[in-house]
């Protein structure tokens, strides 16, 4: 987070503390105090922004928070909770230690046994919130230097390394979101289906089995005179080229609105997103197309002087058309950043 603690939250915190949350409180001076040191990592106390300690009270804690202030003759703020520690009902101390406690503390204006064992207070207190902190996703964001989640999720779908790190167009977190699909060794159609509908918010659909021609290299071609027995519907083959249905397949994007449709042309920011999302799920070794389908509503005629791109937004055809606009497919694959 880039932000800063406001001016008032003290001020607000000191008059309202049962309104918040211990571990809200701390989780916001750990993201916006610019302080050097996560809460609960700091070597030395001296280095923690704040002090934490537990109110003796022999009542049942009404809120975790119980007072907030500045310290005196301090730089720092005290926060004083109920909800944990050594104390009260709930604490494993009998009830009349901290009784005992309450009344130097309140009667005799003696906090000396009260500050020594906030000592330890202060330490449980930032042990049990960095504990909760750790198990927390959202909360390892806070901070740049604290990414553990982060690393756990590069290191799930190969992107551990910092020599793996990401070299396309996708968001880092994009990836992460999909790491179910993306740490599975056998890559379907139904995952490359789900991913695309997640990403791109429209509907999404792949054909398999796609024919293609492929070129037969000069030295593997049939030839009578080469020498070689070649055996037919096995090995010989009939012309400069063969038709196979293994390693090409399709993507279907639509029916979308105009707008998606433009930034799906080639060379658009989405063309690009898309060609990212293949290679990085199915790879590089299968052959690929897309085939962008426009809605029917959004089609529109070319005319002279209109900003239609010819071959990719503009139809020789009556506006009115029943059917959805689904002449364009393209190869993505070429397509440079």
């Amino acid at each position: 987070m880039s932000q800063t603690l406001s001016a008032d939250f003290w001020t607000r915190l000191t008059a309202h503390p049962y309104e918040h949350d211990l571990f809200q409180v701390l989780r916001l001076i750990d993201a916006q105090g610019g302080f050097e040191w996560p809460l609960g990592r700091a070597p030395h106390p001296h280095q923690e922004p704040i002090r934490l300690g537990q109110q003796p009270s022999l009542s049942f804690a009404p809120s975790t928070l119980a007072s907030a202030g500045p310290i005196e003759d301090s730089p720092l703020h005290q926060l004083l909770i109920y909800s944990f520690g050594l104390f009260g009902p709930n604490g494993p101390l009998p009830l009349h230690f901290t009784e005992y406690v309450r009344e130097r503390y309140l009667h005799n204006q003696d906090s000396t046994l009260l500050d020594f064992i906030n000592l330890f207070h202060h330490r449980l207190i930032l042990l049990f919130y960095r504990a909760w902190a750790n198990s927390q996703p959202t909360v390892s964001l806070d901070r740049h230097d604290d990414r553990a989640f982060t690393h756990y999720f590069s290191s799930l779908v190969g992107m551990g390394a910092t020599s793996l790190a990401p070299r396309d167009s996708l968001p880092t977190h994009a990836k992460y979101f999909m790491a179910g699909h993306l740490v599975r060794q056998r890559r379907s159609a139904e995952g490359l289906e789900k991913i695309l509908h997640h990403y791109f918010e429209i509907p999404v659909r792949v054909r398999e089995n796609v024919p293609v021609w492929i070129a037969v290299a000069p030295e593997q071609q049939t030839r009578l005179d080469a020498g070689l027995a070649q055996r037919l519907g096995t090995d010989a083959f009939l012309g400069r080229m063969v038709r196979d249905v293994q390693c090409k397949f399709r993507i279907e994007l639509g029916p979308m609105s105009l707008h998606h449709y433009q930034r799906f042309l080639p060379g658009g920011e989405l063309a690009i997103a898309l060609r990212d999302w293949v290679h990085h799920y199915v790879g590089i070794e299968y052959l690929w197309d897309v085939r962008l389908i426009l809605r029917k509503e959004e089609v529109s005629r070319a005319a002279a002087g209109g900003s239609q791109r010819l071959g990719l937004s503009s139809w020789l055809r009556d506006a009115n058309h029943r059917n959805h606009a689904d002449e364009l497919v393209y190869s993505p694959q070429g397509i440079a950043h």
